[in-house]
Parts: C-alpha cells; structure tokens; sequence
C-alpha cells in the first residue's frame, strides 16, 4: 500500500507531474520524516555541485538528467521549490552567484560556529590559538572591494557569510544585514541562524550581563530555527556551543550527539565528537561527588576504617558536613582522636583555623561511659535505622543528655520534620564556637521569618550568614546562603539580586558539590521566570532537569516550573504536557505547581485536576493571612468558570483577607491582585464589562464609572480593554484566546478606533493600566492628553511655606562607565530654594537625603536597564560602597513630605517591570515613595532638548494646567515644530 512519502525521491528529482507535484509540496509542508529525509539528499546533492566545483564538470547525457525530462513540469516544480525555500535550510541559504574563490580558500577557519553558506560551511579545522596569546587568532581581512561586489550583485547570504567567517567577524554589519533579509522574507531558517551566529559571536567580546544577553538572544533564535526545521545541523551545532558557554554541558553534549549521528560530513561529525569528549568533565564532577558523598555515608556509619576515603575526598564541601557527624557517632574517645588528621585537613581548607582540631580534642575528652550509648543511637538516626515515629522521643533523649554536640546535631537533623523545636536550634547555634553552625543558625532564623511573609528581616539574617560564611570559607554553607538569598530576593521581586545571589551559589557549586549545583540551576531558571526570561529559564531548568538523575521531587519541580515558562510563551498545549509530567511522577504538585495549573485548567482541564488541586492545597493551608488568602484565591480561580458562585465567593473572601494582612506579606499582595485579575476577567466572559470596569476602579480606590477612563489588563491568553467615554458610553474589547502578548516597549495600535473615538473629545484621559501593563507608550494619540493613574488620591505638600528645588546633573559617572555628562537647565519657581548635586556628589544616598524634603525634583541623569531583570535604575555618582545605580527598591523605602513634581530626564526611565502582583517602575516607586506627579520616557531622550521640554511643562503646571494636559500641549508644539522630536511621544504622565 503506498503513502504520500514513497513520492519523495521523485519530487526530490522533478519527476512528479505538475499536480502530484504541487499535492506533495503540501504533504512535505507537514510531514517531518519527508523535510528530515529530503534534507538528506540535498546535502548530498551540494555534496555533489562541491565536487564539480572543485574537479570540473563530468559530462553526462541529456536524456539521463531527471529534470530534464519533464520541462513541462516546470511551474509546477517552481511552486514546490518556492515551498523550499521556507523549509529547507540548504535551499533557502543558497544563492544565484558563484562564491568568491579569495574567501574560501583557506585551509583553517577562525570561527568555531557554523554559517549556514554552502561554500563558508565546507569542513575546515579550526586554527590552534597561540599560546599566552590575548586573543583569538584573525583571519584574513576581506577587501572592501568584495564587500561591496556582493552588495551590488545582491548576494546577501554570501556577504553575511564573508562578514561573519571570511576573515575578522564584523558583527554589526552582518546583523544589519541579517535583519533587512529577516524583514524581507517571512520565516527563513538559515537567516534566523546566521543572525544567531552573529549574537554568538558578538557574546565573545563582552563580559558578565551583556555576554549573557548576546548568547539568550543567539540561543532564542537557534532555539526558533530548530523548533521549525529539527534537521538543521548548523542551528544544532550552534546551539550546543551557546549551551556550553553558558555553562550547560549536558544540554550541549546531547546536541552533539545528535550531530554524529545526524551531521553527513564525517569531518564535522568528528568534530562534534571530540567537543563531546571535552565536556566529560561534568560526568567526572559527578562522579566525583557521589564517590564522596558515598565516603562520607562510609564514614559516619564505619568510622574510622573509612577515614581514608574521606581523606580522599576532603576538598569536597559536604565532607565538613560528615564530618560533624561522624564524630558525634563515635563511640570511644581512640576513635574521636583518630579523626584528627581529617579535622586539620578541614581546618586548612578554610583558611588555617583550629576550629575543627579543637573539637575533636573536646569530645574526645568527655565521659564516653556516658556518651557511648547517645552516639550509637545518634549513627542509628543518621544512618536511617530510627522509625520517624520514635525520632521525637530520642531528640528529647539528646537535649536532656548534656551532649551538646549531639544535641544540636539531631536538632538539625529533626527540625525539618519537628518544626516546633526550631528555637531551641537556634538558640544553640548561636553560643557555638565554630561559625558553621552561627551560620546555619541564621540560615534557620532566616527560614522562620520567610514563613511569617518578614522577607525583609530574612534577607538581612541571610546577608549577615553570607558575609560570616564568606570570612570563614565555608563554601558548603555559602551555597546554601546565596541559594535561600535568591529565593528571597524573588519573593521581594527584586530580580537583579535573585539573579545575583544564583549566580554565585552556582559557581562555587560547580566547584564540586554536584546535587547542589542542579539546585541552583533550578534557583537561577526561577529567577529567570521573574525576569519573564522563556529562553534562558528553560535552558538552565533544561540542565537540571539532566542532572536530577531520577531523584522524583527535582523532577516534579522542574516539570512544573517548565510549565509556567510555556504559560509566559503561551505555549498552552506545552505548559498542559508539564504539568502531566510533573503529576504523572507520583507526588503532589506543590502550591507554585497548582498556580500553574490553574492558569491551564480554564482552557485545558484535565479530569484529575480537581483531586490534585485539593491535595496539593490542603498541604499548604499557610501560616499568615495572606498566605490563607492565596490558597483561597487558587481554589477559587480553579472554580470560577465551573462553578461561578463558589469560585466568585473565594476570590472575594481571598481579597478581603489579603487586605487585613500585614503591609509587608507579600503573598497577601499576590493573592488581592491576582483575585481581581480572576474576578474581572470573569465579567468579561459573562459580558458585564461595566462591572469588569468598576472592579478595576474598586483595586485602586477610585471611581472608575463617570467619563474619560480607559481600563486594561492581560492575563495569559485573555486579554481585556473597557472605557467610558466622554458622553459616558461604555466601549470594550475582550479578546478571550490571543497567540500574543502584548509588545513590551509600546500599547500603540492596541486600543482600538472606536474606543479612541470615543475618548477623543475628553479634556483629559486617566488610564487604569494593570501592571505589567502600565508604563508603556504609544497608547493613546499624540494629540489626546492622558495619565496613568495608580492611586486614588495625591498626597498633599508641605504648608505654605518655600519650596525646595532639587536639582541632579552633572554627574561624574565611575571609571567603568563611558558615559557622557549630561547638561541641565532648571526651571526654578520664584522663591524657591534651589538645591544641586553635581559631580561626586550625586551619590544614591545622598540623592535619596536630599529628596526627602524636595517640592520639586529634576534627576538628569543617564537611565540605564539592567540586562538581567529588564528594569531601569539611575546612574549616580559611585558612593563610598562603590555601589551607584539608584533603583525603585531604594526609592520605595523613603519618604518624600514634600510631594514633589519628580521629573525623570533619563533614557528609558519609564520602563515598568514583569511583576504581576503591583505597578514596579521608578516612576510608581516615586509615587509610592510620596511624590504628586513624575513625568518619565520610555525612549531615549536628547540631552541637549530634554531640559527644555521638560521646563516648559513644569511652567505649564505652575500655571495651573493639568500635568497631562500641559504634557500634550507642549508635546504638540515640538511635533508641530518641525524638528526631530519624536522623543517627545514616549514621555509619560504618572499621577
């Protein structure tokens, strides 16, 4: 019986008649085995023209030419071959010219990643870097002459191929190009490689944040490439370098593995298999941590006949662990003194101390009459021979027994199933000599407050273990640290730190403690996710999800957090196949697992959802207000589209309690937001868009149902745009199923022509802009004057009395930074007193003091964007700590009595962040900070005219026009101008 595949080596030879022919280019469309299979013979078809061109032409009859003998089949071949074009790299990187002889000629190359241009991808070995040498070795430049030959014969692909591999990269011409051929054509995977190489490339010449971001961009595209074309050796070869520079070597080890099976060319697939061989460094690291993870079992359980092995093995971290152990099992004062020579190797590890020495000569000395029977049950529960019933009983044995050490062992052995007895651990770790245990104590201390929502108090208690722990080089212990400080810092949403903090615990993981580092690849793809990262957060989740080596709970958390990074790529159907995984494993989703499947059960419901939501929520009931009120609020999303009364009744109760939390539970703030989120969406689906709209008013305090207000807000895969007016008429837009976001930098187009038409005649529009939403330009016409709005009522100033001017300019910037010093011509009420920091002298704090009292505020500054997070700070002046960036958590923690008009004339400062749960922008921290009104760009912003469109709207508003009106009427005089100011449409107004 034949199938549409047995056409392929005639399609592939032009033999199929025109209609077979056009029937099969629709059939290849779709069909992966025929693309991966007509791959294959391609290549081995530009195998072939390689060798004509190489050895000249073989002579070979007319007739025994396939496509020859059906020229009338030729518009129909010329259909498929455009089908091609789309879906087959070769063809689609292919070019009409001859290549220049002159740029592939060499015999070495000096790119390691592969362009996708037939005659640049011929096998070449890489030319050995010299020894000592400071860079990479160059290749030959290309003349200027070939360059523009290329650009004139339009033989884009080859000129991409010459600036990226003919000679010394020039990645900025290649990318210009790159992306005029990416605008030019729809989809085109070797375009979208090719730009790929050229962010790779681009990655080996920056450092820390800004190499990272080149090689996530370079990734995300190879990622796009391989998802449509699987076969694509070049997207592959590329991608497992990316992951290897990242620091993933089982993600590029496996697509090297596919590259020798699936890579024609025998010298590429050796290739691929010699880089393969130098990543088995991971598998010896984590070999190596077993073989002393199993030593330091040994050691605890044997003693003293495992010392050796321990010897062995003492570098590695969790041997100090073991160690405390072992000694405590021990049950005769010969076998505690044997342990000395590993105590003192130990010692010398963190810097020469005698902490560990000492200890052993302690306990050596006690009464083993006494403590031998303790330290044989202590080795029976540390070697798992206690029922966990009989495990309280025996603590109570410890810490009645006067064994201190044994003691505070099984305490921090048992607290994790005891909880109650957490005190009583750190009331110990905080009279013990040794700074292991003070460390672990604060870790604990840090824990309990996380517990409470006091995620403020934790990071400092964490802050002050990491800088303990760093003094006494603990790296076990620092590991842990910067891992519990990432996740604190997520939970304060200051991403940057989160990143951070990962980082760090990453790399001194990878120094040897294997289970440790798939942790904090976990930890740094969660800080990913906060940062709305897709391609980076899967890559590092990826990784870990290789490592978990079978262990169910790193299983199950990873699957689910891979499904809340397809919910952020709205990949649905993916995120829904996540969360299968993750249930399918056996144990019970946690509460950040049953977020996720909330969010995909209303378009996605599985059967057994129900079962695991209860489960999973009856685990986590929580310990604060607020984190009741989220348990309520994820029953409640669950319900709402199945059973409206019951789901509508538990967001409302979630948001109630949400509100009598304490101001600094941050869940509380999650579980009101996200409530709202669920209860105006449910409006919307039901068609009462006039409740929808007061709901969005009820979340902010104010009045949402008179005239001249537009209301908008995302969630998932919905999306919802409801206004009245100025004749009070209600025009809404509910999209229930979109495939995108949202554009991140501008809303332009976004609000439709009736709902502006509607709006058009109001004297001015407040904009009810749900985060992440707000912050964005374009939103409204130029010509129509409107705020965001994120609170109810401004703050009132000071009495009648002198105003204060605060002005910051000049800056002198760290030697770091090749930034310019920006210029500032005030604009000063009569009276007030004027106030500059200039220089050195613009530090963050003492910006931050000199704010405090300000009734005006001008920051003419250079606005810069973490790579990291995405969000924007301040660049000062470097203060006494070095630090000099100026970010909304330091504004957010200030008060400003004066509520001042605060005018942010720095690039991109109205950038808002990803977070879900409240407003985050510099802009929202000076309001929540006290300030009346903050006028702030999204774009960059002219030094030389910024000063003065700002000052003549600060004159507009003296004279007692509103700040949106006076924005839009001093933002038309300069558009009507005639000069470049384009700018002047990303400046906003947040009230």
């Amino acid at each position: 019986m034949s199938t549409p595949c047995d056409s392929l080596q005639a399609f592939a030879d032009g033999e199929l008649p025109p209609a077979d022919a056009q029937a099969f280019g629709q059939h290849l469309a779709g069909c992966e085995r025929c693309q991966s299979e007509l791959t294959r013979l391609l290549q081995l078809e530009q195998l072939g023209r390689r060798y004509l061109e190489r050895h000249g032409p073989v002579e070979v009859p007319w007739h025994a030419i396939p496509r020859n003998r059906l020229v009338v089949a030729g518009a129909a071949v010329l259909s498929a071959v455009a089908l091609l074009l789309l879906i087959i790299p070769r063809f689609s990187g292919g070019s009409t010219t001859r290549a220049v002889p002159e740029l592939w000629a060499r015999q070495q190359r000096t790119l390691e990643a592969r362009v996708t241009y037939p005659e640049a991808d011929t096998y070449r070995p890489m030319v050995q870097s010299l020894m000592g040498a400071a860079n990479a070795p160059r290749g030959n430049e290309v003349s200027h002459a070939v360059m523009g030959q290329l650009e004139n014969q339009g033989d884009l692909p080859q000129l991409v191929a010459a600036y990226l591999a003919g000679g010394t990269p020039d990645t900025s011409r290649a990318k210009q190009v790159l992306e005029r051929m990416r605008r030019e054509r729809q989809w085109d995977a070797n375009v979208l490689c090719d730009l790929g190489v050229a962010h790779y490339v681009a990655a080996q010449a920056q450092q820390d944040s800004r190499r990272t971001g080149e090689l996530r961009e370079a990734l995300r595209l190879f990622n796009e490439v391989l998802r449509g074309t699987p076969t694509h050796v070049q997207a592959r070869w590329n991608r497992a370098l990316v992951y290897r520079d990242l620091g993933l070597p089982l993600l590029a080890r496996e697509d090297l593995a596919v590259l020798e099976r699936t890579e024609p060319d025998a010298q590429w697939q050796n290739e691929a298999r010699e880089k393969r061989k130098r990543l088995e460094g991971v598998l010896q690291r984590q070999a190596n941590w077993q073989a002393a993870d199993t030593a330091g079992f040994e050691l605890i359980s044997q003693g003293v006949p495992a010392l050796p092995e321990a010897l062995r093995y003492a570098d590695v971290p969790l041997m100090r662990r073991d160690f405390y152990h072992a000694v405590r099992a021990r049950t005769s004062a010969a076998e505690v003194r044997a342990f000395l020579p590993l105590a003192t190797q130990l010692d010398t590890l963190t810097g020469g101390g005698t902490v560990l020495q000492e200890y052993v000569q302690r306990i050596a000395a006690r009464d083993f009459s006494v403590r031998a029977p303790l330290a044989a049950k202590y080795a029976r529960l540390m070697t798992g021979q206690v029922a966990s019933g009989d495990e309280e009983a025996l603590l109570r044995t410890f810490l009645a027994s006067g064994e201190d050490d044994i003691a505070l062992g099984a305490l921090t052995y048992a607290v994790r199933h005891l909880p109650q007895y957490t005190p009583q651990l750190v009331e110990r770790t905080r009279a013990s000599p040794d700074p292991w245990f003070r460390v672990l104590g604060l870790q604990v201390e840090a824990t309990q407050e996380q517990k409470l929502e006091r995620y403020d108090r934790a990071r400092r208690l964490l802050e002050e273990a990491l800088d303990l722990c760093t003094r006494e080089q603990l790296v076990y212990r620092c590991i842990e640290v910067e891992n519990d400080l990432s996740h604190v810092s997520g939970w304060l949403f200051h991403v940057s730190d989160a990143e951070r903090h990962a980082r760090a615990g990453l790399a001194l993981a990878r120094q040897a403690q294997w289970d440790q580092e798939r942790m904090l690849l976990q930890t740094l793809g969660n800080a990913m996710r906060l940062a709305s990262d897709v391609t980076l957060g899967r890559a590092y989740f990826g990784e870990a999800l290789l490592m978990s080596d079978g262990d169910r709970k790193s299983l199950r958390n990873t699957h689910q957090n891979l499904a809340h990074l397809a919910i952020q790529a709205l990949e649905l159907d993916e995120a829904r196949a996540e969360l299968d995984r993750a249930m399918d494993i056996g144990l019970p989703l946690t509460q950040h697992g049953i977020a996720a499947l909330v969010d995909v059960a209303r378009t996605r419901r599985s059967p057994r959802d129900a079962q695991a939501v209860e489960q999973a929520l009856a685990l986590e009931p929580g310990n604060t207000p607020g984190q009741r009120a989220y348990t309520k609020f994820l029953r409640g999303r669950f319900l709402v589209d199945v059973d409206a009364v019951r789901g509508r009744a538990l967001l409302e109760e979630a948001i109630h309690e949400a509100e009598s939390a304490a101001p600094e539970d941050v869940t509380a703030k999650h579980a009101r937001a996200y409530s709202y989120t669920s209860l105006i969406f449910a409006d919307a689906a039901k068609g009462d868009f006039a409740a929808a709209l007061e709901r969005f008013g009820a979340e902010l305090g104010v009045a949402s149902t008179g005239r001249c207000v537009l209301a908008l807000t995302e969630d998932t895969e919905r999306s919802l745009l409801v206004a009245r007016g100025a004749e009070g008429q209600l025009v809404r837009h509910y999209t229930p199923e979109r495939s995108a976001r949202f554009d991140p930098g501008s809303l332009a187009g976004v609000v439709p022509p009736d709902m502006v038409g509607a709006l058009r005649p109001c004297a001015s529009v407040d904009v009810l802009a749900r985060p992440p939403l707000q912050g964005r330009s374009g939103l409204l016409p130029s010509e129509l004057a409107w705020r965001y709005l994120t609170r109810a009522t401004s703050p009132r100033p000071p009495p009648d009395g002198r105003g204060m001017h605060l002005v910051v300019s000049g800056v002198r910037y760290g030697e770091q930074h090749n930034d310019a010093v920006l210029t500032w011509s005030p604009s000063i009420a009569p009276g007030a007193a004027l106030q500059t920091l200039r220089e050195l002298h613009a530090t963050p704090n003492r910006v931050l003091t000199a704010m405090s009292q300000a009734t005006d505020i001008d920051l003419a500054t250079h606005g810069k964007i973490d790579p990291g997070s995405n969000t924007a700070y301040l660049l000062l002046a470097p203060g006494p700590d070095g630090n000099d960036a100026l970010d909304e958590n330091r504004i957010r923690g200030q008060r400003l009595s004066g509520a001042p008009l605060v005018v942010l004339a720095a690039c991109e400062a109205a950038r808002g962040t990803s977070a879900l749960h409240e407003h985050g922008s510099l802009p929202n921290a000076f309001l929540a900070a006290g300030a009346s009104t903050v006028l702030a760009a999204t774009l960059p912003i002219p030094n030389d005219d910024a000063s003065a469109f700002f000052a003549a709207v600060r004159e507009r508003i003296r004279g007692g026009v509103p700040p949106s009106v006076a924005t839009r009427d001093e933002r038309m005089k300069w558009l009507n101008g005639g000069n470049d100011a384009e700018w002047v449409n990303g400046v906003l107004v947040f009230e």
